[in-house]
């Protein structure tokens, strides 16, 4: 028979099992094969009686400090190795056996794999079996895998198969450096050796128990169901003098879990296979002839709202509703398929007890190494039940229907994302940071690690070309060109740049120094940088280097070298008038309306500027105490200014007199902003009056406002309090961005702190951004919107129809969100 390589190098370096605790995907084949012309698992052919295991040798698995006492030997790494097969071999419900049949030495001549001979194992076939290394200093891991010995406890995975869909050799390598000084035994690292082994078995994670054992915090839990249903469980370490924690039973840990705690009760725990969830991904894989009619299951398809379209990549669990911890079950949505066949929403959990009663509910994998492609939860968590659709009014996602499991019977469970097909619609769109959207809200520029995109709303992702930053990711109206930076004369000094996203060409903007200096940054040095452009991109606003004083620096602090400037095809790159009684650190100019007559920034973080038609500075910080401004519409009749009193919506055409200024207030303390110093919550401490009537209003940093400035983005707070995205709506005023899509009725942002709004379009009818300081951003679509009124919700357009209603006396959002 034709023998056919299975190894993926992309998988087999995820799944490491990792020292730190973090959330892990649900339960499922690690392989998939076609040999057969059906996809189906790969599994081991266990008809011709137990499968032999090979170990390693050497003079010890892992030595005491001094490099030369055995700390663990090698006779008792072959105990470690025997019980975990035994755990894998003993279940009722599988065919699966394997036992120790001899050492690596006996087969192939070599006594120790290291990580100079390794390629011995890994580059040939050797043999039907498993094949153990004993990796006592980490060189396998750290020479031949690349990987850090201190960040990566195992490694294991099926290494051939025989055309047939089995597999016939499987590799495990065990990282004896990795075993801790309180784990003499290695009754904890036993656990690494289970889970390994299962990986070599073609057994992927599994998402149970694990994430509430490893990674739930009085401050951050996690749930053994769907979030505001059921009370939390803790950490298992949590100290009893902790009257807040409710820890986990840690026996109730799943062995496939990606992560352990390899040197107390945690990898005890799981260096056993006794848990449901466990025994149904060895059972699922090797049947015995028994288990389909002695056990239930429960099978169904998960579908976006619209009822439709399926969805791989979420996990689903069931759990015993009198037994939640040691009897739950998972499977991944699409396991079977892992993405081959394309989108793939069915899942079957097997291993259910007959007579007992099991609620059904969808929680996303957040990390860990899978086969398949892990997707956002774009919904709220919920439970299954026999109203299931996606009106979120009549299937609210506390309500569960527990399902009775019957012997050899599988119960449908299908189960829909709940959301609303009018009104507000809310879409992931990419795990990377957004920059700005485009006045068209066609399109958003961002950036993913140091690689610069565009994102279309219909054709998808474009990356910027090779040598060009996305800098600040300044757009003009149609998102067709997009303000980048490069280094166009190859000194290894940038400089702005206007990128046709058509053609793929750009335009240097050049710089006022010559392009012989320049201030750092992580892109490298810049002879300028740009911030802004106008909707034509004709104009651009920025920031550049010049050396004042001839000592061959050109970003000195306090000194005028980092300048404001401004740039057009006529003119070129040119300074922007400024004066300072007292020179700041820097200015620059950092925004720049539709129609380009309007420029504003900051001098030092310390005062907002601005410029009218190229003229000289105006300096807001003195007149309203702002620090700085990013953000105008397109005529500059309305430029959002945040001060301590508010909110100012600045007519720059007016001048600087007091009727040039309208205060539109902004959000409060205590109620949409916590306020804590040095761990003190001053609103529980003094009450919401009191925190306003000292503090005044929050600080908002605003993002973004459409073409006539009646709508407003923002965001406050800090990383020490936490932040909170806001909007304003002429008429209807500040909210945060959790409230306007609560009352919305957006139940899939229920629970996503929506707290960067990034751009809006110039009619407001998009909004992108996401989470401060993640890699997550989302597209908000209001083209309508929902009012309630005389006790109906009713749909009207947005913004000018919701301000139409409001103003006649209705109330934003559904009548049925509104608290």
């Amino acid at each position: 028979m034709k023998n056919s390589r299975t190894r993926n190098s992309r998988l087999f370096l995820s799944l490491g099992l990792a020292l730190a605790a973090g959330a892990a995907q649900a339960a499922g084949p690690l392989y998939l094969s076609d040999d057969t012309g059906e996809l189906k698992p790969l599994a081991w052919d266990t008809s011709n009686g137990p499968i032999p295991v090979y170990t390693d040798g050497g003079e010890a698995f892992t030595f005491d400090f001094d490099g030369v006492t055995p700390f663990i030997t090698i006779e008792r790494a072959n105990e470690i190795t025997a019980f975990a097969f035994q755990q894998w071999s003993q279940v009722p419900t599988s065919t699966f056996e394997a036992e120790i049949a001899g050492t690596i030495e006996s087969q192939i001549g070599i006594a120790d794999i290291t990580g100079a001979n390794a390629d011995a194992i890994y580059s040939v076939e050797n043999g039907r079996g498993f094949w153990v290394l004993y990796d006592t200093d980490g060189s396998i891991l750290q020479d031949y895998f690349g990987v850090s010995r201190d960040s990566v406890l195992g490694i294991a995975f099926p290494e051939w198969s025989d055309g047939n869909g089995h597999i016939i050799e499987a590799t495990a390598v065990m990282n004896g450096w990795g075993v801790h000084v309180d784990d003499p035994q290695g009754n904890a690292y036993a656990g690494v050796f289970s889970h390994e082994f299962g990986h070599a078995l073609n057994l992927s994670h599994s998402q149970v128990n694990g994430p509430m054992a490893y990674q739930s915090y009085t401050y951050a839990p996690k749930y053994p169901g769907v979030k505001g249903c059921v009370a939390p469980y803790h950490r298992y370490d949590y100290p009893a003098s902790n009257a807040e924690a409710n820890p986990i039973d840690v026996t109730s840990l799943e062995t496939m879990f990606p992560f352990i705690d390899s040197r107390a009760g945690g990898g005890v725990a799981q260096s056993t296979v006794d848990m449901p969830d466990d025994i149904a991904g060895i059972s699922n894989l090797y049947p015995s002839a028994t288990y389909a009619s002695t056990t239930g299951s429960i099978s169904g398809v998960l579908r976006l709202k619209d009822g439709a379209t399926e969805y791989s990549g979420i996990n689903v669990v069931a759990r015993n509703v009198d037994d939640p911890l040691f009897d739950a079950v998972s499977a991944m949505t699409g396991d079977q398929t892992q993405g081959v066949l394309g989108p793939d929403g069915r899942f079957t959990i097997r291993n259910l007890t007959p007579g007992q009663r099991y609620v059904v509910y969808i929680e996303p994998i957040s990390s860990g190494g899978y086969p398949t492609t892990p997707r956002a939860l774009v919904s709220q968590g919920e439970y299954w039940n026999v109203a299931e659709s996606s009106d979120p009014a009549t299937d609210a996602g506390c309500d569960a229907t527990p399902i009775l499991a019957e012997a050899g019977v599988t119960k449908a469970a299908d189960i829909t994302f709940n959301g609303y097909a009018k009104g507000v619609q809310f879409t992931p769109i990419v795990q990377a940071h957004l920059l700005e959207l485009s006045k068209s809200g066609k399109r958003a520029s961002g950036v993913v690690g140091e690689v610069g995109f565009v994102w279309d709303r219909i054709k998808g992702f474009q990356l910027l070309p090779e040598g060009v930053d996305a800098s600040n990711g300044a757009l003009d109206r149609t998102g067709g060109r997009m303000l980048g930076s490069a280094d166009v004369n190859g000194n290894g000094i940038k400089e702005p740049v206007i990128v046709s996203m058509a053609t793929g060409r750009y335009q240097a903007l050049g710089d006022i120094n010559g392009n012989t200096c320049g201030g750092s940054s992580t892109g490298g040095v810049s002879a300028a940088t740009g911030w802004s452009l106008d909707d034509a991109a004709r104009t651009m606003a920025g920031t550049a280097y010049i050396d004042r004083n001839g000592n061959g620096i050109c970003n000195q602090s306090y000194q005028n070298e980092i300048v404001p400037v401004v740039w057009d095809a006529q003119g070129g790159m040119r300074e922007l008038h400024t004066w300072f009684d007292r020179l700041p650190q820097w200015a620059r100019a950092t925004g720049i309306s539709g129609n380009g007559r309007v420029i504003v920034g900051s001098a030092g973080a310390q005062d907002a500027l601005a410029w009218i038609d190229e003229g000289q500075m105006i300096n807001l910080g003195d007149i309203t105490g702002a620090r700085d401004l990013y953000a105008v519409n397109y005529d500059g009749t309305r430029v959002p200014v945040s001060t301590s009193q508010g909110v100012l919506l600045w007519n720059a055409m007016k001048g600087t007199g007091a009727d040039a200024f309208t205060n539109i207030g902004g959000l409060r303390y205590c109620r949409d902003v916590p306020m804590v110093q040095l761990g003190r919550d001053l609103c529980a401490l003094y009450g919401e009056d009191v925190v306003n009537e000292a503090l005044g209003t929050p600080l908002l940093s605003i993002s973004s406002t459409t073409d006539k400035g009646d709508i407003v983005l923002g965001r406050a707070g800090s990383l020490f309090t936490g932040f909170v995205g806001a909007i304003w709506i002429e008429h209807v005023g500040w909210i945060t961005m959790t409230d306007f899509l609560h009352k919305q009725g957006v139940v899939e942002a229920s629970d996503i702190p929506y707290d960067n709004p990034i751009g809006i379009s110039a009619s407001g009818s998009e909004i992108v951004g996401g989470l401060a300081g993640a890699s997550m951003s989302w597209l908000i679509e209001a083209d309508q919107v929902y009012v309630c009124q005389d006790g109906q919700s009713v749909l009207t357009g947005f913004p000018g129809g919701l301000q139409a209603k409001v103003q006649a006396g209705a109330t934003f959002g559904r009548c049925e969100f509104l608290d």
